[in-house]
């Protein structure tokens, strides 16, 4: 493999920087993390204070898309706490500043997607920008070796410039989730004609989601 250094100078991070708060992007930066190591599934998280967990995107080929958003979603509602790394991830944001962790699985470990859905190896990346904190997991399917240091340290070098463009990536798709209710409450008017019906969809579809 080249060094990191040809990626930052490459096409790769620059058609990630191009399709920033873009469903394109999970595949973007999957296929940008394979250039170094062997990864099979890749899930991104983020967390603050004030909202918990949030999922961000979970993409590869280990699960189907649908069924890797709804563990995103049980994972961010109560499956954290079997994740031996969650006490670091909640305790992250205390001064790190462009402090970036690696961590590697060198031995099983209660982790949820690799205990329940037989994953094998991990590499975690945790990472701190302007208040918010990410906790980005690499996972190869059962059987696959552990993450060597060699792949860890390149996947550290990569660090620096993903922490922009993945806080980029997060805050665009927020802004754009925003700008989207209001047009799309307009467009199904006829189904909610006052805020007391449009709360009452939500909740409908959280619900739904829920099940």
């Amino acid at each position: 493999m080249d060094g990191a250094d040809s990626v930052l100078d490459g096409s790769s991070m620059g058609y990630l920087a191009a399709v920033l708060g873009e469903p394109a992007f999970a595949a973007a930066l999957l296929a940008l993390m394979r250039k170094y190591a062997n990864v099979d599934q890749l899930a991104l998280f983020a967390l603050d204070e004030s909202s918990g967990f949030e999922p961000i995107f979970n993409t590869g080929t280990l699960l189907a898309p649908q069924a890797a958003a709804r563990l995103s979603r049980l994972y961010c509602r109560k499956y954290f706490q079997l994740d031996p790394l969650f006490e670091r991830v909640a305790r992250y944001g205390n001064g790190k500043g462009t402090h970036t962790e690696v961590h590697s699985s060198a031995a099983p470990q209660p982790d949820p997607l690799c205990r329940y859905l037989g994953f094998g190896a991990k590499c975690s990346l945790i990472f701190e920008k302007n208040g918010q904190t990410y906790y980005l997991s690499l996972y190869r399917r059962a059987g696959s070796p552990h993450f060597s240091d060699a792949e860890c340290g390149m996947i550290k070098q990569l660090a620096p410039p993903l922490r922009g463009l993945i806080h980029a990536h997060h805050r665009l798709m927020h802004e754009r989730e925003d700008k989207a209710w209001p047009g799309q409450a307009a467009m199904h008017s006829h189904d909610c004609r006052s805020a007391e019906q449009l709360f009452f969809s939500v909740h409908h579809l959280l619900a739904r989601d829920e099940a």
